[in-house]
């Protein structure tokens, strides 16, 4: 190969390696400007993900409530008429000795 060959190859080369320099320098640039938006689009991934999973504990922590509410209320409520006939039949048992105690004071 003569010399000027020689020459003319190392010129090409040099020349694909600076175009492909600079094209690997466009892609970085290019990169680098679309990081911030690749981390606001994971950030508000995250994000909506993190509300979804929290929504949904929520919401099953309120069934649970409910659910909890609801089985105090039944005990309550039963223990409330137990009371209450119980508290009827004391009443009704003092009113009956009242009645005997002043029909006797009576005679």
């Amino acid at each position: 190969m003569s010399r000027n060959a020689l020459l003319e190859k190392i010129k090409r080369a040099e020349e694909v390696a600076a175009n492909e320099v600079e094209k690997a320098e466009k892609e970085r640039t290019t990169a680098m400007n679309r990081i911030p938006l690749d981390q606001e689009a994971l950030l508000k991934e995250k994000k909506d993900k993190a509300e979804k999973v929290s929504k949904s504990e929520i919401d099953e922590a309120m069934k649970e409530i409910g659910k909890q509410k609801s089985d105090i209320l039944a005990k309550g409520s039963k223990t409330n008429s137990k009371m209450k006939k119980e508290a009827q039949g004391k009443i009704d048992s003092a009113a009956n000795k009242f009645v005997d105690k002043f029909l006797e004071s009576l005679t």
